[in-house]
């Protein structure tokens, strides 16, 4: 059993079986660390670091099977403001939390923040990014600090897929309990590529290269298969197949079928392609 302890700038772990520091404390930051959390998918191996500055780092401890300190991920920058972290189902929960000496905390806005894992492992191109899959505001209510806790199911089993979190605002009395539901990155599910991490009321994923070509495989299945039955059809014809010696190729039934073929392609085309219309002349 191993104990994450850290302080302004390191962190390491304390086996309790062995009662020791099994490797030195990582380190190598600059501003002062706010929180740690420890990222579950990677058997914490994973440490999720917040700076005061507004940063946030992701370091890993083994490299192999040795033991490591590199930085694996950053952030990006959204606020100046320290998190507050929790993880969740390839999601890292955020609360911007300023300082306590902050002479102007009580003026910053309090928002929570889902930060999607997966997304960031993708990396960055010209398209959208779907780092940031939420950011939540109960302005003008400030929240001050939250609780994360697993959802109960059927038969009084946890239910992974659904969470509880408490919040306590600034100057109001009690915690108020919200439900969240988050699913999962498609690669934390099946170490695949990344898919849209859909949140409370969960979009549809956008459709990748892979589904457009599945999309695609039934129609050319059929034109394909609906030639290569009439060119075998008519081999066994030449050949004398099951039918009388003096028996010639049917050339019009040939040319009729194929056009029919052709037509089933084109037609699938047309609407694949949103109805548009799309002409061929024949042979």
């Amino acid at each position: 059993q191993l104990v994450l302890f850290f302080s302004s700038h390191s962190f390491g772990s304390f086996s309790v079986t062995q009662v020791d520091v099994q490797a030195t404390p990582c380190s190598g930051w600059n501003a002062p660390v706010h929180d740690v959390v420890l990222d579950p998918g990677y058997q914490s191996s994973r440490v999720v670091l917040s700076l005061s500055d507004g940063d946030v780092l992701v370091y890993s401890t083994t490299r192999g099977k040795s033991k490591a300190c590199d930085l694996t991920l950053k952030f990006p920058h959204v606020t100046t403001q320290p998190f507050k972290l929790q993880v969740f189902r390839g999601h890292i929960m955020a609360l911007t939390a300023p300082l306590a000496d902050d002479p102007r905390s009580a003026e910053h806005l309090r928002e929570i923040y889902f930060f999607n894992l997966a997304a960031m492992e993708e990396g960055y191109g010209p398209s959208p990014s779907r780092t940031v899959t939420l950011q939540a505001s109960f302005k003008p209510r400030q929240p001050e600090d939250l609780a994360l806790s697993v959802a109960m199911g059927a038969g009084g089993q946890p239910d992974r897929s659904k969470a509880h979190i408490g919040v306590r605002f600034v100057d109001v009395k009690g915690v108020e309990l919200y439900g969240l539901t988050l699913k999962s990155p498609a690669n934390t599910q099946a170490s695949a590529a990344i898919s849209s991490g859909g949140l409370i009321g969960g979009e549809p994923d956008e459709p990748t290269w892979w589904s457009a070509v599945l999309g695609w495989v039934p129609k050319l299945g059929i034109f394909g298969l609906s030639l290569t039955g009439i060119v075998v059809w008519s081999l066994g014809r030449a050949s004398g197949g099951g039918l009388g010696a003096g028996d010639e190729i049917d050339e019009e039934f040939f040319q009729e079928q194929l056009r029919k073929a052709r037509d089933t392609e084109r037609a699938a085309r047309g609407g694949s392609r949103g109805g548009a219309g799309v002409t061929e002349d024949d042979d």
